[in-house]
Order: C-alpha cells, then structure tokens, then sequence
C-alpha cells in the first residue's frame, strides 16, 4: 500500500512538473516570436532621414549678403537645394556640387562638416529687386521640403549713396567745365577769337585810310 500511494504521488508530481513546463514554453514562444518579427520589421523599414540643418528665413539690409543653408547626414541621399529669385531659379545637387551656370551676384557651395552634407547659397549683396526671394530643400524620397525665404528692407543707406552721386556728378561737371574753360583761354586761336585785337586794328586801318583820303 505505501509502495502504491509513494508511486502515485511521484506520477503526480512528475505531471505537476510537465504541466509547468509546458506552461513556461507557451508564455515563453509569442515573445520570442514577436522580437523576431520586430527585428525584421524594423530591418525592413527604415525611417527616412530627416534634416539636420533646416533652411530658416533671412532679413537682410540693402547691400548686404544673405546665406541659407540646408543640411542632411551624410548618409542620406543626395540633397538639392534651389533658389527661386530675380537673378532666375537655379538648383544645388550636394554632395556632388553640381550646379548650373549662375550669376555673379550668387554663389553655390556643398560642405561635408561633422558627419553632415551641407548645401549653401550666398547671395553676395542684396537689393530691393531680392525681396521676396525663396529657397527649397529636398532630399529623394522625402515629402518634406523645408522652405525659406529673404526679407530685404532700406535701411536708408541707399537712398544717401543716391544723395551722395548725384553731388558728386555735380562737382564732377562744374570741375571738367573749369578745366576745359583754362585750357580754351590758354589757347591761341581762342585768345584771337575773343580778345578783339584784330577788329581794332582793321578799324585803325579804315580810320587811316579815310584821314588819307580826305586830306587829299
């Protein structure tokens, strides 16, 4: 009897073990499931590489320069960077600096700084006609254009280098009259032009020549 009642309890206690490790290995298996579907969907799907240098709006004074940048990892693909503005639209490919012919007034440079790819316009002197100027970033496969734009305001400097022209054309003028003025006097065909000393002698000449007359 006790040889029977040890067996069935070691019967029970051997179920009692399975059970639990069967219930460990359910718990268990999902989770290990699932962190392989994670892995591989987070291997598959990667999310876009964002900006690490976002355009930003510039306000800039008559004649001064104005610079704006964008910036990605180096990782990313290529960055275009254009500008849209009175000198005409032109676009920036980064890394490779590709360009098209631009104007002198503006310049296009790409930068590989800390780990990031970094595209640059500089508008070397702003005027009024700049205003309003805009600049777009894009990276392939991104819907995200970051966009900025240029403010230009007078801050009265061009209005007195206006000012300060016109006096000078002014003096300029009174200056190269004067000059020409001294050099006509110094002239001879101008001294005997207006110095009247020719009309004085043909009227010594008549006044004579009538006294001979009337004497006769």
């Amino acid at each position: 009897m006790e040889r029977g009642r040890k067996g069935e309890m070691r019967r029970k206690k051997d179920v009692s073990i399975c059970l639990l490790l069967l219930a460990v290995l359910h718990i268990t298996m999902p989770a290990l499931a699932s962190g392989q579907d994670t892995s591989t969907t987070s291997a598959t799907k990667q999310p876009a590489l964002g900006y690490l240098t976002r355009p930003t709006n510039v306000t800039a004074a008559v004649g001064d320069p104005a610079v704006f940048k964008c910036g990605v990892p180096d990782g990313s693909p290529n960055v275009t960077f254009t500008f849209y503005g009175s000198h005409g639209n032109y676009s920036l490919l980064c890394p490779s600096g590709h360009m098209e012919d631009i104007t002198q007034a503006l310049y296009g440079s790409c930068a590989m700084k800390g780990g990031e790819s970094l595209a640059v316009w500089t508008l070397k002197g702003t005027s009024l006609s700049d205003n309003g100027t805009r600049v777009v970033c894009q990276t392939a496969g991104n819907t995200d254009a970051p966009t900025a734009v240029l403010h230009v305001y007078d801050n009265g400097i061009s209005y007195a280098t206006l000012v300060g022209c016109l006096i000078g054309a002014f003096f300029g003028t009174l200056l190269v009259a004067a000059l020409f003025f001294v050099t006509l006097q110094r002239s001879e065909s101008f001294r005997k032009c207006f110095s009247g000393e020719d009309v004085e002698d043909d009227l010594d000449t008549i006044v004579t020549k009538d006294h001979s007359g009337t004497e006769g």
